[in-house]
């Protein structure tokens, strides 16, 4: 059984859930899960809709400031579900980059316009570029730690039935859906799957 740690992860508004697995694809291995938290307290977690009464230049500031916090949120956050994966897998030293091969988010397919005026004018449009940022920033949040990072769209997720089911017995409940798609989402980078989406 390979020693590399793959971490799934679903981001949703203000927070993400994380959930490392090892091992081949075909009998995956539950080593830990995390929620993390992406905004600290002060912050708005619905960036686009607070600024929406905003002018351009303090809405720009605010979602940037949410961006930078919500990445290096995802960043400790990856980083301590790492060092519990390790712990699992009986590893004490991970190397420069740690044992984690690879961190694949889900991703959903959406179309916002490129400016930020244009986001502020749709209340769907808003919903979607928060979605977008809290993903985008776990994805900039596992390069910044040295791992692969992979979007992995939520309709290209396997189905995994057994390995599902096994992954949840030995993780115990909470075992929801969001739980269980961030683990479907490990699976894709897991050997024998790495590279079908």
């Amino acid at each position: 059984m390979t020693s590399d740690i793959v971490i799934g992860v679903v981001a949703r508004t203000g927070s993400a859930v994380a959930v490392a697995v090892s091992g081949p694809a075909a009998a995956p291995r539950f080593l830990a899960r995390r929620e993390i938290e992406l905004v600290p307290e002060g912050l708005a977690a619905q960036p686009y809709h607070a600024a929406a009464e905003m002018d351009l230049a303090a809405a720009a500031e605010l979602i940037a400031r949410v961006e930078a916090a919500a990445e290096n949120a995802a960043a400790a956050g990856l980083r301590a579900l790492s060092e519990a994966g390790l712990s699992e897998t009986g590893l004490s030293e991970a190397g420069p980059a740690g044992a984690v091969r690879a961190v694949a988010v889900v991703v959903k397919p959406v179309a916002v316009p490129g400016d930020l005026a244009g986001v502020l004018r749709s209340h769907a449009w808003m919903h979607a570029a928060e979605g977008v940022l809290y993903r985008q920033a776990v994805l900039a949040a596992a390069t910044d730690c040295g791992w692969t990072a992979r979007a992995v769209e939520q309709s290209a997720l396997p189905d995994a039935v057994r390995a599902l089911a096994a992954l949840g017995q030995a993780a115990g409940r909470p075992w929801r859906r969001i739980e269980k798609d961030a683990a479907r989402a490990a699976l894709t980078q897991l050997s024998g799957q790495a590279g079908r989406r």
